[in-house]
């Protein structure tokens, strides 16, 4: 009995010491871009001379650690990691008082390597694999520094920047982008045209999100990390850029105006942090001029006693572009207490965009190769035509983090948004008999004409959204944790389009009035047994999407009038799933599936009908129903000394898919709309017609050759397959897609770089044609003679292929082609930047931030 008490003592000592002991966390990262750091090691030893044990710990994927079991005492702490200088904190004391210490960030600087008297800083990857993304260094991207996001995005594999501006994530252009970790319900296109590239720190691309974000869009989210300080004092920084490719200035023989083909903007950045305050500001202007030709040719159908086709061709008319972009944010972070952490931003934004297009039409009746013209019917068209889209945009941020007992945190944020949303389309068409007659009518200003047709159209389509989130989430223990939370998000947008013309008689004017509200919860749980990691999640979004049409009368192109109301109620669950299993310290692989939801944007339900080109007509449909897809993915990666290889091969299946469709108005066997339209010409819609699916791999390299080297590699390669019925007609196409990107950084000096870059795009099949290949090279040099100073020559489209290629196709139910459609879009290349930035910071020391579990996810 008494052993029995003895060990039972021992038994309960032992428990009462361990509990008594302590622990030292924090979250490693790099001093330079504050990215974490997964891997390092960390080793706790006691400062007192002749102590002897020490212990340690690895850092987690979000640069997390731990260390556990400490006997009251002082420590010091050092944290090592390849290619990174050994970084040591000093008399850390842990003591019945305070048991557990969190010694918050701790950075640590890259190692500098001495190369033939020139001091290198040893290099850092430009891509990174994740759980549920992968992360790309925006630094590392010279010659996207002079444009906006999406110059930033077109370096990286998995994304597309059409010369048109239009990007695509896998072939996809629906997607969400976050702004440092907060949704936006601006049109990521505009979105990203208003962020200059030069404020970007580092970009994630989530092609499989988890949970807790939105299930919206089928190419997943993509968020921009802009740079912040965390100095203490006062820093700015100022910007300037200027360039173009003045060879490309002219005056246009038809319309008279002087075309510029160049680009010059500048701003500034400031910033102000004092122990537990940032508060920060910034302003940006940038304006870019964009001349280039359009040549074309288009037949339609028509079955007349002049022939079976009516051809409308269009040759080497200039179409100048214009990007015009003001931005301006201001926001303050406050830490309230130990625990507690408060952020307000704001952000400002107005754009105007668009372009002029000055064709002369030749139009006549012929066979489909143009045999057998009927050179009774032929005519010549001047059709100058003028498209200005209008934007003000204004979002409102607030966020408040709060650190609970027990490692728990709950964080809750707020956003408004505000949006003013117009465009105006001027357009006239002036018929002659003869080529001849069009250019001795230029000094008349076109009138003597024998028909002249004039129409205008406008649209106003203000937006306002609120959205709210609350979330929470609680570390089980050392290994695992659990998430949960709600969002509502609202969206209206009031619509009114006005349509000017000597056309049609019939009023084509409308309005409408789409409010969306997708009312959402979730919960995940993640953990790590051994080598293992792993995220499961479910979501739950329920939808409520209104649309009021003003005018159900209008254009039938479905066979159809417009209903009054369109309503949508759908509840949907969206399962997630991520796994990560690390071999070793070299080799890990990680799979990841989920479902998605992409809603119609209002560009694809508003019935406005729009007249861009003399060819063509485009009108929205408000039936239009979401889409359904599943994504899976499967990524290797592995290390071979300071090189990485990135492999994921990936599936995405989409339902109910929206297709581009295009037909003739003479194919519409509805009298009503060939008597409002009295035109051989192209309409074009949207509508829910098939399915489409993508299967293929993505590569991405990382190459260390040296520390005075780095090159980045990145490839795809898919086959791209859609199935459906459109008009009565069959489609089933696919393609082999594929894209080869490469960035190479040479540091020929410690202030001097120089970088290139590539981007090869193969052609790819749409609903009703292809879209061509696609090819584009550019270089930069980057002098910085001190740390306040860099200035920079840039080289875009060095090699003058800034060319996009499309072809357009219809059919009928017979299988009769009733239109085809072939355009060229040529931008002039090559052109020369010169940018110069310029920062202060007055005090180089570090402010201590605080950061919270919840906020990780996009670290």
């Amino acid at each position: 009995m008494k052993i029995k008490l003895s060990l039972l003592t021992v038994l309960l000592l032992n428990l009462i010491a361990y509990a008594q002991k302590g622990s030292i966390g924090g979250n490693i990262t790099d001093y330079e871009t504050g990215e974490p750091i997964p891997y390092a090691t960390v080793i706790v030893k006691s400062s007192l001379k002749g102590a002897s044990g020490i212990y340690g710990s690895i850092s987690s994927e979000s640069g997390d650690f731990l260390v556990k079991g400490l006997p009251n005492g002082s420590y010091r702490l050092e944290v090592s990691f390849i290619g990174f200088q050994t970084t040591k904190i000093k008399d850390i004391i842990i003591s019945k008082e305070n048991l557990n210490v969190n010694v918050g960030k701790v950075s640590i600087k890259a190692q500098s390597e001495a190369l033939d008297a020139v001091t290198v800083k040893a290099q850092t990857k430009t891509s990174v694999t994740k759980i549920d993304r992968k992360i790309y260094n925006a630094s590392d991207f010279e010659t996207a520094k002079g444009g906006n996001a999406a110059d930033l995005l077109n370096k990286l594999p998995s994304i597309t920047v059409d010369p048109s501006g239009n990007i695509s994530v896998r072939g996809t252009q629906d997607f969400m982008v976050y702004l440092n970790g907060k949704p936006t319900n601006i049109n990521p296109s505009v979105l990203l045209a208003q962020i200059q590239s030069n404020d970007i720190s580092k970009v994630d691309v989530i092609t499989v999100p988890t949970a807790r974000y939105d299930a919206q869009g089928k190419g997943g989210i993509i968020n921009l990390t802009t740079k912040k300080n965390i100095n203490q004092g006062f820093s700015v920084s100022v910007n300037g850029l200027f360039g173009g490719a003045p060879w490309a200035n002219l005056t246009d023989t038809y319309s008279g105006h002087k075309l510029k083909d160049d680009r010059y903007g500048g701003g500034f950045n400031i910033s102000y942090g004092k122990k537990n305050l940032t508060v920060y500001g910034g302003f940006n202007y940038n304006m870019r001029n964009v001349n280039g030709k359009r040549s074309g040719e288009a037949r339609v159908f028509v079955d007349a006693p002049e022939g079976d086709f009516f051809h409308m061709n269009a040759k080497n008319g200039q179409r100048p572009e214009w990007y015009e972009n003001y931005t301006s944010n201001a926001g303050l972070d406050i830490d309230l207490s130990k625990n507690k952490k408060l952020s307000l931003s704001y952000f400002y934004g107005k754009r105007n965009e668009g372009r002029a297009a000055y064709y002369i039409y030749n139009t006549f009746f012929a066979d489909a190769n143009q045999d057998n013209k009927d050179l009774s019917s032929e005519l010549f068209m001047y059709n100058p035509n003028i498209d200005n889209r209008y934007g003000e945009y204004n979002t409102l941020n607030l966020d408040y983090s709060v650190q609970l007992e027990n490692n728990a945190n709950f964080k809750i944020a707020g956003a408004y948004e505000s949006s003013k949303l117009s465009r105006a389309l001027n357009n006239k068409n002036f018929f002659y008999n003869s080529r001849e007659a069009v250019d001795n009518d230029i000094a008349n200003n076109y009138t003597n004409a024998f028909q002249a047709d004039d129409y205008s159209l406008s649209d106003n389509t203000p937006l306002k959204g609120l959205r709210f989130n609350a979330d929470y989430e609680k570390e089980i223990d050392d290994f695992s944790a659990f998430g949960a939370g709600t969002q509502i998000q609202y969206t209206n947008i009031e619509g009114a389009f006005d349509f000017n013309n000597t056309l049609v008689t019939k009023n084509l004017d409308n309005t409408i009035d789409l409010t969306r509200t997708v009312y959402a919860g979730y919960i995940d749980y993640s953990a790590q047994i051994g080598k293992l990691s792993y995220i499961l999640g479910l979501r739950a979004e329920y939808g409520d999407q209104t649309l009021e049409n003003g005018t159900t009368d209008y254009v039938p192109i479905f066979g159809t009038d417009l209903q009054k109301n369109y309503t949508q109620k759908q509840l949907d669950l969206f399962p997630s799933a991520h796994f990560s299993y690390a071999f070793n310290d070299s080799n890990k692989l990680t799979m990841a599936g989920s479902r998605r939801i992409n809603r119609a944007s209002v560009t694809k339900l508003a019935p406005f009908l729009y007249r861009r080109h003399f060819e063509v007509y485009v009108v929205g449909d408000p039936e239009l129903e979401s889409e359904y897809l599943n994504n899976v993915e499967v990524t290797y990666d592995t290390s071979l000394g300071k090189n990485t290889i990135s492999l994921t091969g990936f599936y995405r299946g989409t339902d109910n898919t929206v297709f581009r469709v295009n037909t003739v108005t003479t194919a519409i066997e509805n009298p009503e709309l060939n008597a409002i339209l009295q035109e051989d010409v192209l309409i074009r819609s949207y509508t829910n017609a098939g399915n489409s699916t993508s299967l293929g791999g993505e590569l991405n390299i990382n190459i260390i050759p040296s520390s005075w080297a780095k090159l980045f590699i990145g490839g795809s390669l898919y086959n791209y397959q859609i199935k459906g019925e459109v008009f009565g007609f069959n489609v089933d196409q696919n393609s082999t897609n594929w894209s080869l990107k490469g960035n190479a950084n040479f540091t020929i000096s410690d202030k001097l770089r120089f970088n290139y870059d590539f981007s090869r795009i193969s052609n790819t099949v749409t609903s009703q044609g292809q879209n061509d290949a696609f090819s584009v090279s550019n270089i930069a040099l980057s002098y910085q003679p001190n740390t306040a100073w860099d200035i920079a020559i840039r080289g875009l489209d060095i090699f003058a292929q800034n060319n996009q290629g499309l072809d357009t196709n219809a059919f009928n139910a017979a299988n009769q082609q009733i239109f085809y459609q072939e355009t060229l879009y040529e931008r002039n290349g090559p052109v020369f930047e010169l940018g110069v930035t310029y920062a202060l910071n007055t005090n180089q020391k570090k402010r201590k931030t605080k950061d919270f579990q919840g906020n990780k996810h996009f670290k």
